[in-house]
């Protein structure tokens, strides 16, 4: 990418910023509103964290207001909404305390354009921020990186002069033709608060239902036939839009995090087979094979960490395979019969609470003069039943 895009420089770099979930979540909803509102103009906004040397965070995130030239088109942040904005997040977050350390916007995996130029300057001349990091989200790579395993869609760049910029009496002008951009990589950092809100929003947007706002008609003239009938069809489809519990909710998410675990998992071994495919013969697997000094593409780190996962695998699975199945029944019967137990009892109190109310119920009648008996209550209470269920309960 470096060689085709002038603005990208191909020298490394040795800084590692430190990404928060929360400037990700910012940065998705302000596109996500931008793209249904239907709202014309680039997407630009700040990101606020700490800055220790080559140290960088990148905690909170702002959208801010574009200013678009009439004159030539180029694009500036409203200075008095960025620096009002930025003010009050300073105030908000001072412990620790935030500063501005770089911006964000959409754009190509291309790379940075001449476009981003302006805003980049004015972070870097007005407000003394020569380190400014520029985050580049990248909308194309979305549906790509939806899986479990994807890549963020976005990429970090950190700008330095190139040499030919040494003179130091250079106008703006010339300045911006000197300027380079330099890809960082970067790591997904996070706290618990951080991971409850994540997880808040990841349960929100589980159940979303899109609803659509609908005029009620009320009519206050109805018949006593086919009318009712009707009334009680719309009521029925109108009943048939259920949403999900919180324990559905859970039992989905769950699920999902099983189901990606079991993707990222299968990802991983297949590219574990591939790249133990790709390998050459070996003389370890063959002895009339010699060894070859010049091959030094393999990557022995990585082929000693899946010798010794693949020497774990023995210690995972149960020496005696026939015990471990005949303790796992035994344990999934004792189960059952505890819950076969616990529902016939709970069947027996019912049995007894049954023949309690019957007795309130139906009064017992004189037992002298060849009557009949009291019903079902002294059934239940007198005679061997009775024994039978004080047995069974006691």
């Amino acid at each position: 990418m470096a060689a085709s895009n002038p603005l990208v420089a191909s020298s490394p770099s040795d800084t590692t910023p430190q990404l928060h979930p929360l400037v990700l979540l910012n940065i998705s909803d302000y596109v996500a509103r931008h793209k249904l509102r239907e709202l014309e103009g680039p997407i630009a906004g700040a990101i606020l964290g700490q800055q220790n040397g080559r140290e960088v965070t990148m905690e909170v995130a702002f959208d801010c207001k574009i200013v678009v030239e009439p004159q030539d088109g180029s694009v500036h942040l409203d200075q008095q909404f960025f620096e009002d904005r930025l003010d009050m997040y300073k105030e908000c977050f001072k412990a620790p305390q935030l500063d501005l350390v770089g911006w964000y916007t959409i754009g190509s995996t291309f790379g940075p354009e001449p476009r981003h130029l302006p805003i980049q300057m004015q972070l870097q001349t007005k407000y003394n921020l020569e380190s400014a990091i520029l985050l580049l989200f990248h909308p194309e790579m979305v549906a790509e990186s939806s899986g479990a395993a994807g890549k963020l869609p976005l990429t970090l760049y950190e700008t330095t002069w190139t040499s030919d910029s040494a003179a130091m009496e250079v106008d703006a002008g010339e300045r911006n033709q000197s300027l380079k951009f330099r890809e960082l990589r970067y790591s997904v950092e996070s706290g618990e608060a951080e991971m409850i809100a994540v997880d808040y929003v990841a349960r929100g947007g589980g159940n979303a239902t899109a609803v659509e706002a609908k005029a009620a008609k009320v009519d206050t003239k109805k018949g006593k036939g086919k009318a009712k009938e009707t009334d009680g069809k719309t009521n029925g489809t109108a009943s048939d839009e259920s949403f999900l519990s919180a324990e559905e909710d859970e039992l989905i998410t769950a699920l999902t995090a099983k189901a990606n675990a079991i993707k990222m998992l299968q990802a991983r071994l297949n590219l574990l087979s591939t790249l133990l495919g790709e390998l050459p013969q070996s003389y370890l697997t063959d002895a009339s094979l010699s060894v070859d000094p010049t091959n030094t593409d393999l990557n022995q780190p990585i082929l000693r960490s899946i010798s010794a996962l693949l020497a774990r695998l023995p210690l995972l699975t149960p020496p005696d395979t026939e015990s471990f199945t005949r303790e796992t029944q035994q344990t999934s019967s004792d189960v059952e019969l505890i819950s076969l137990l616990s529902s016939l009892t709970r069947g027996v109190q019912d049995a007894k609470e049954l023949g309690r109310k019957w007795t309130m119920a139906e009064p017992r009648k004189t037992r002298g003069g060849g009557a009949s008996g009291g019903g079902m209550g002294d059934y239940l209470n007198s005679g061997p039943v009775e024994n039978v269920l004080g047995d069974l309960m006691y």
